[in-house]
């Protein structure tokens, strides 16, 4: 735990209410996401994270060590969820409201049905206790925390103070230590290990959907899915995934409510039907386990979903799907745009969209409908990128839209092989899809800058020089320079292109000469070394040109050879 949370406990006990609201700010999310997980209720969560800082803020003086709050907090948690559960399973409905006679049978088969239930967990936990005690104390204490209280890798490894993948391997080691003692489970439930099937029916009175995938298949697509859920958001239920099956196919679906991505995956259905998964505890299992074997994916009567590849079996909790997002469906007669093409603009030009949040109208491209072509442009003040591709005819006639920088890098890795992409609009969202995939995302609501009137329609001089060449060059010059300063020095003549730069520690100045190819017009320019090279790194061709009019003026860079592309980045100043 941090000694700022050290710093607030203190204070809280000095009685310092400001305090405590700021330790509830920290974690009020976390408890609320782990008393929802168990308890399946959004507005139930929320009342439990109430009555967990209530009892914190009557409690926290009997916390001996501070350091230990953090499993302290989810202790109390925990035993605020199994009140609540186990007041759930004792209420009845009054007997006023139905006959005797049917009253009577309904508490005996409930009674009955009650006992039952009770006896299977009551092995189940015997059996959990029986097999923990056989391991070291620090790998019982993450088996419990991520089976029983169902955390992921990375809240284990944040609530005990190490890496994600420190907890995978502690997990991983304690399951291949419980593998020697797998006869226990015959003897406690007294089935065989091979009956599993029977033994999960038992336990929870049969299956609902029931899923089979290849590793790989399934894999791929999730880890597509869990980028879009890693996003931070307000509402626990998005950092799920939808797993959809109906007749033969199988969708999986994740949002945050700005993007939303909706993929088929290949795989088997043998029973029909929906669940909401967290993604993250998903792709943990599965990344795990072995590509030679099937995995099957099966939902219980109480939404649980039972993941099974050979004898290992795993179980977490699901959701039912009322309250996720329904997702828009791309119109058959959307225009379609060639994928090499959409991925090749979006390269061009997606770096140099601007990442400030103060400024979320550069944070994405620009595609400007016009009647002859689209362009795609990006800056972010200092630098400018703008590609051509063909037209786009969408139903709403021309304008343009912004795509928010976060859907473009999702769009190059969800259709990174697509040969073809149907793009179409609805209202303030643009969707992209393919015959296995459909990303929506909601658009940037604002005008974007006169981006023409910046680029000159003419420059004074003009350089041809081998993209690989400047790039080496600037990169070496720059590496030896002084880090805390990106300005490197262009001498540009018809013959070569001088680079250079001051160094760290000395007032002597280092650099390097190359050849051009061909060129007209002289100048010396400063430019941002790094701007420099990632804007030459866009280039598609093995040749650029350079092309500028003064040193106050951007320079342009352009590939030789392909038309529709352009780059300006502003000069600098400089003091040598």
């Amino acid at each position: 735990m941090s000694n700022d949370n050290i710093e607030l406990i203190q204070r809280i006990l000095k009685g310092d209410d400001a305090a405590f609201t700021c330790l509830v700010r920290k974690y009020q999310k976390q408890v609320h996401a782990h008393a929802w997980r168990k308890t399946g209720d959004f507005h139930i969560a929320e009342d439990i994270t109430q009555e967990t800082f209530l009892q914190v803020y009557r409690k926290l003086a009997m916390l001996k060590d501070p350091s230990q709050f953090p499993a302290w907090l989810h202790v109390i948690t925990n035993r605020r969820c199994l009140a609540w559960l186990r007041k759930k399973r004792i209420q009845t409905h009054p007997l006023e409201e139905m006959a005797i006679e049917i009253g009577e049978k309904t508490s005996y088969s409930s009674h009955v049905a009650a006992a039952q239930a009770e006896s299977a967990a009551e092995a189940k936990r015997e059996l959990v206790r029986n097999l923990l005690v056989r391991l070291k104390e620090s790998d019982q204490t993450v088996i419990k925390l991520y089976y029983l209280s169902e955390m992921t890798y990375a809240e284990i490894g944040e609530l005990l103070g190490v890496s994600a993948d420190t907890i995978r391997i502690r997990i991983r080691r304690a399951r291949e230590r419980l593998k020697k003692h797998t006869p226990m489970i015959q003897e406690a439930l007294d089935i065989t290990i091979e009956q599993t099937d029977h033994f999960h029916k038992y336990l929870h009175g049969g299956f609902g959907m029931k899923l089979t995938f290849e590793k790989d298949d399934l894999l791929s697509s999730l880890q597509v899915l869990e980028r879009v859920t890693s996003h931070p958001n307000t509402t626990p239920i998005l950092s799920n995934v939808l797993i959809q099956a109906e007749g033969s196919t199988i969708e999986c679906m994740a949002t945050d409510t700005e993007i939303g991505v909706r993929m088929k995956v290949d795989g088997t259905v043998k029973e029909k039907g929906t669940i909401l998964v967290s993604a993250e505890k998903l792709v943990d299992i599965v990344k795990a386990w072995p590509a030679e074997q099937p995995i099957d994916l099966a939902t219980t009567i109480d939404d649980q979903v039972e993941i099974t590849c050979g004898d290992s079996v795993r179980k977490i909790v699901g959701f039912p799907d009322k309250a996720f997002p329904q997702f828009p469906s791309v119109d058959s007669e959307a225009p379609i745009i060639d994928g090499e093409v959409l991925r090749s603009v979006l390269h061009k030009t997606g770096f140099a969209a601007s990442t400030k949040e103060e400024r979320r109208f550069l944070n994405g491209l620009y595609f400007n409908l016009l009647e002859d072509r689209t362009e795609v442009v990006a800056t972010d003040g200092i630098q400018i990128a703008l590609a051509h591709c063909e037209p786009l005819k969408l139903p709403d006639g021309n304008g343009g839209f912004i795509v928010p920088l976060k859907a473009v890098k999702e769009i190059e890795r969800t259709f990174a092989n697509s040969p073809e992409i149907k793009i179409s609009r609805l209202e303030n969202q643009i969707l992209f899809a393919d015959d296995h995939a459909t990303l929506t995302s909601r658009l940037v609501a604002a005008e974007y800058p006169e981006y023409n009137s910046i680029i000159p329609e003419s420059f004074v001089g003009r350089v041809v020089v081998s993209k690989a060449s400047i790039v080496d060059t600037t990169r070496e010059i720059f590496s030896r320079a002084n880090p805390k300063n990106a300005l490197v020095c262009l001498e540009i003549n018809p013959q070569q292109i001088r680079i250079s730069a001051k160094p760290s520690k000395t007032d002597d100045e280092i650099h390097e000469t190359l050849a051009v190819e061909s060129g007209t017009g002289s100048i010396r320019i400063g430019m941002n070394a790094q701007l420099l090279i990632e804007t030459l790194s866009h280039i598609e061709t093995k040749s650029v040109s350079l092309e500028f009019s003064s040193a106050l003026k951007p320079l342009a860079v352009k590939p030789i050879g392909q038309e529709g592309h352009i780059c300006l980045i502003m000069p600098m100043s400089m003091d040598f």
